[in-house]
């Protein structure tokens, strides 16, 4: 083998190398921004939320089939489980402390409350007016929701987000 066959070989296997570790070392799934809180009075006292990661999923819904957008709030990082996640309720069963909304094209936005690792739930239906949109496309939604139901016994919700799609799912 001649001086300049070695050197490409060394160059290509340097390359290879470089290559297979930047596709090993690739950034791992972040959760995209949001800030705010969620407040509710459970019958064990007030419990309060500070929710910094927002996720868009879409896929079919789990009763009628029909393709939604689902909006997941939560006090943690749990992007992971949703990119490992095989079904659209999948993600629920993940949630500790935060909130879904369905962005359905009906008049209400039908949420659903978790806190203190689910031993707290409550879920229920808002005003399409209390989620002001700055922009909403098929990869993309952000804006604010500002709910507050807490005279009738529901949450009160004022959170800030930018959501790019994290995951789409084909399975209920």
């Amino acid at each position: 083998m001649t001086t300049n066959n070695r050197s490409m070989l060394a160059h290509s296997s340097i390359w290879i190398l470089f290559v297979a570790t930047g596709i090993l070392m690739a950034p791992p799934a972040m959760a995209d921004s949001a800030n705010g809180t969620l407040s509710y009075q459970s019958k064990s006292g007030p419990l309060q939320v500070s929710v910094t990661n927002v996720y868009l999923v879409q896929g079919p819904d789990s009763f009628s089939g029909k393709p939604i957008r689902k909006l997941i709030f939560s006090a943690t990082d749990i992007s992971g489980k949703i990119k490992t996640c095989a079904t659209m309720s999948c993600p629920d069963g993940e949630l500790g402390a935060g909130m879904t909304i369905e962005l359905s094209p009906d008049s209400r936005l039908n949420y659903w409350f978790v806190g203190n690792d689910q031993r707290v739930q409550y879920s229920g239906g808002a005003r399409r007016e209390a989620l002001i949109l700055t922009t909403d496309s098929p990869q993309r939604v952000s804006g604010k929701l500002a709910i507050d139901d807490s005279a009738s016994g529901g949450i009160k919700a004022n959170v800030t987000f930018d959501a790019t799609l994290a995951k789409q799912y084909s399975d209920r």
